[in-house]
């Protein structure tokens, strides 16, 4: 039974989903062809591993026991662009086994190559371009035939707000003394502004989820400001952000507000749909009840929510927390080096997942309980 209703519904009905799938289909096509497209890099040369021979093995143990191996391998590549087209040659690699900084490579990958003086090859890292492209045509061939309209709205809306967080860097770039924190908080307004307009469309429902959105966000934000200011900022260490080159502490609160934004409006969003088709089902009922319902299901989606952040955060420190503890450093020294500053940030988008509950309840049970209801 299921897989007839599959085949009824993936089986295309009009021209435009015949078209849909066309188009899914020569992505495809150009997917594949992204494995011979080497001569169209002219800043790097490309070569397909077509042999490799170990040459050397050594053992290596440090002063905590982590035992590792320090591995040369001789790779014969041919060159597939540039001037030597069609010339083999033969690099040597040297890696670890663990792979903490370096590879292995196999006959058939594609690598980037340096031509250095002389005629030196050195390996600059793996071409890496059909996998991407091939993931990339995965997920939005699945958005398509499984979502079709709202599939293709969540891509709009994904490839604009990369725009909007592009110009947003520019401006910072290149506007001295930029207020980092109003630039990119203005910018994640927009970008809920636009998400929320191609998921709900425009309409009260609309309007209510950006209100709730924005308010849990900022006052999430506000929350945060007073408390490391009663604080001191003690013992969080700024300087330890990656690559930073501005004042760290504003760059610090704008990632923890775009971090929330997303996760607040995932919220915000489930409730004030459910509230909109409880008032659709009940006309009669209350804005006390419709309010609470709001709050039932803020309830039961908020834990999970706060969880999903965490994980995330985790899955982010946890290679660099491993590496920490594996080379003798404490519990405590790892974690204020690679989580405190992740940590508050989660902390601070459940604090706007939380005061999302109330608001978007209130707001939705106050707007929402009319005679007219928006679908």
């Amino acid at each position: 039974m299921f897989k007839q209703n599959l085949i009824k519904y993936l089986r295309p009905k009009s021209f435009r989903q015949i078209l849909m799938y066309l188009i899914i289909a020569l992505m495809g096509i150009g997917v594949f062809l992204t494995r011979y497209d080497a001569p169209l890099y002219s800043q790097h040369i490309v070569g397909v591993v077509e042999s490799t021979t170990q040459q050397s093995k050594q053992k290596t143990t440090d002063q905590f026991n982590n035992v590792d191996y320090s591995i040369t391998q001789i790779l014969k590549i041919k060159i597939l662009n540039g001037a030597r087209h069609g010339q083999t040659v033969r690099v040597q690699n040297n890696y670890f086994k663990s792979g903490g900084l370096n590879q292995a490579y196999r006959p058939g990958q594609q690598l980037f190559l340096n031509h250095e003086a002389g005629n030196d090859i050195s390996i600059i890292g793996q071409k890496r371009d059909t996998l991407v492209a091939l993931m990339a045509w995965i997920t939005i061939s699945l958005l398509l035939i499984l979502m079709r309209l709202p599939g293709l709205l969540t891509l709009i809306s994904v490839l604009v707000n990369v725009g909007l967080l592009y110009i947003a860097i520019k401006l910072d770039l290149n506007i001295t003394n930029i207020n980092v924190v109003l630039l990119f908080s203005g910018i994640g307004i927009l970008m809920s502004f636009v998400t929320l307009s191609l998921a709900l469309g425009w309409n009260k429902k609309m309007a209510i989820t950006l209100g709730a959105t924005l308010i849990s966000s900022v006052a999430a934000l506000i929350i945060a400001n007073i408390v490391m200011s009663l604080t001191h900022q003690r013992g969080l260490e700024f300087e330890l952000m990656d690559y930073i080159t501005q004042l760290p502490q504003p760059i610090f609160l704008a990632e923890a507000f775009l971090a929330a934004l997303g996760a607040i409006m995932d919220a915000s969003t489930d409730i004030v749909a459910t509230q909109f088709e409880v008032q659709e089902a009940h006309p009669e009922i209350s804005r006390r009840k419709l309010f609470n319902a709001g709050l039932g299901v803020g309830r039961s989606i908020m834990g999970a929510l706060t969880s999903v952040l965490f994980l995330i955060f985790i899955s982010e420190t946890f290679a660099m927390s491993l590496l920490y503890l594996r080379n003798g450093n404490t519990w405590g020294y790892t974690i204020e080096i690679n989580m405190v500053l992740g940590m508050v940030q989660t902390i601070i988008a459940g604090i706007g997942i939380v005061l999302a509950v109330p608001i978007a309840s209130g707001l939705a049970a106050f707007f929402a309980h009319d005679k007219e209801v928006v679908k």
